[in-house]
């Protein structure tokens, strides 16, 4: 992993900077989302079962996982905002094709380029914001990811009232796409140049306390997966409520996820980070159950909300643990756990899949409220209180 730098030479940040990297997280949130509510209408499109579903699942986070390995020296060679905007342009246009895309060999790889596409933004935009919260007078790190919600919300909301209201999924995934395209347009020149990256990179295991960090956070991003993959799925199959209606729960728990991490910082210093993740965990688990065995579809989606009210500190108070632990360098230790986090996000949702093919949809989902409750039991290894900056 690598990190953007400056020399003192150099012009200090600027709030088109700070705007530009908000951007760039609405965008990647807004993307990933948009394709949840596609994904009833691509497994119906190609006929395929929850097995080869969970197949597809996999090309995109095996495309993902491999392209993030290499991300670190791409953005060391080329910069943030040349890797930024192709990475972004890439996106667009794979999403562009997963809303008609037909056969599924070809669908499998649509989806290797798009999770590639994704892994590489997420990998320089997060470089681009440590560099840019390096420089800026106050913390943002927080205010970043909570945009990467906010488009979460806005990309699966957007998608599901398109889809219900009659528009094809073809056109929804257009719409989607163009959206990229114009946020680009507007603030792909205000990304930091490539005269202000570092020349090299590093990738450090994780080890120690960091260790058990990371795996804390690849639980939760799992959980996080799942809900973006599987929760329109859980709906339409078990609970009975249509598929152009289905995407709803994603944007409930997206929007529930967003308010608390909006609110995040103010929480923590309050109840202290430990605490947080513990009852934020056992509140995310509880929520699951009621998802899972509430027969009510409306019943379930409030279960989606409760785990977007929990769940949604507990990340960045692993990240900011993982960066105040004194076995390895805060860099490398927030890289390490980062990645444990993405792999967890990306191959979490293929292995519900496999699981759901042998007992069904809703135990293999109400196995994610297991993965919660051995996060709560391990909080205690969570200081009460972190530093409040923990990239510094």
């Amino acid at each position: 992993m690598t990190s953007c730098s400056f020399a003192k030479s150099h012009p200090a940040v600027t709030v088109w900077h700070q705007h530009a990297t908000r951007a760039a997280f609405f965008a990647a949130g807004l993307a990933v989302a948009s394709w949840a509510p596609l994904v009833p209408f691509v497994k119906s499109r190609l006929g395929i079962d929850d097995a080869t579903l969970g197949v597809l699942l996999l090309c995109l986070g095996i495309g993902s996982v491999l392209a993030m390995l290499g991300s670190g020296n791409i953005v060391s060679r080329f910069g943030c905002q040349r890797v930024i905007s192709f990475s972004m342009v890439l996106v667009a246009a794979m999403l562009g094709l997963l809303g008609s895309v037909d056969g599924l060999y070809v669908t499998g790889f649509v989806l290797a380029i798009f999770g590639a596409a994704i892994g590489t933004l997420e990998v320089a935009m997060n470089i681009h914001a440590v560099a840019v919260e390096q420089h800026s007078s106050r913390r943002m790190m927080s205010g970043f990811h909570a945009l990467y919600s906010v488009g979460g919300f806005a990309g699966s909301s957007g998608a599901a009232v398109a889809l219900s209201s009659g528009v094809t999924p073809s056109a929804t995934a257009i719409a989607a796409a163009s959206t990229l395209v114009i946020t680009l347009l507007i603030f792909g020149r205000r990304f930091l140049s490539d005269r202000n990256q570092a020349h090299r990179s590093s990738l450090t295991l994780p080890r120690g306390r960091v260790l058990l960090l990371g795996c804390m956070c690849l639980m939760l991003l799992v959980v996080e997966g799942a809900m973006l993959d599987w929760s329109a799925l859980l709906l339409s199959t078990s609970k009975a409520m249509p598929e152009t209606k289905a995407g709803i729960g994603y944007a409930v728990f997206a929007a529930t996820m967003t308010a608390a991490r909006l609110t995040g910082d103010w929480i923590a210093a309050k109840l202290g980070a430990r605490r947080v993740v513990r009852l934020g965990s056992a509140l995310g688990a509880a929520g699951i159950a009621l998802a899972v065995l509430a027969s009510d579809p409306y019943l379930a989606i409030f279960g989606f909300a409760l785990m977007g009210l929990g769940c949604a500190n507990v990340v960045p108070i692993l990240y900011s643990a993982a960066g105040a632990d004194k076995s390895m360098s805060k860099e490398h230790a927030i890289a390490a756990t980062a990645t444990l986090g993405y792999a967890g996000t990306l191959t979490g949702p293929a292995a519900i899949g496999f699981i759901a093919h042998g007992v069904g949809l809703p135990a293999a989902f109400g196995l994610l409220s297991a993965l919660l409750v051995a996060v709560c039991l391990a909080s205690s290894i969570v200081p009460r209180h972190t530093h409040t900056d923990a990239l510094h």
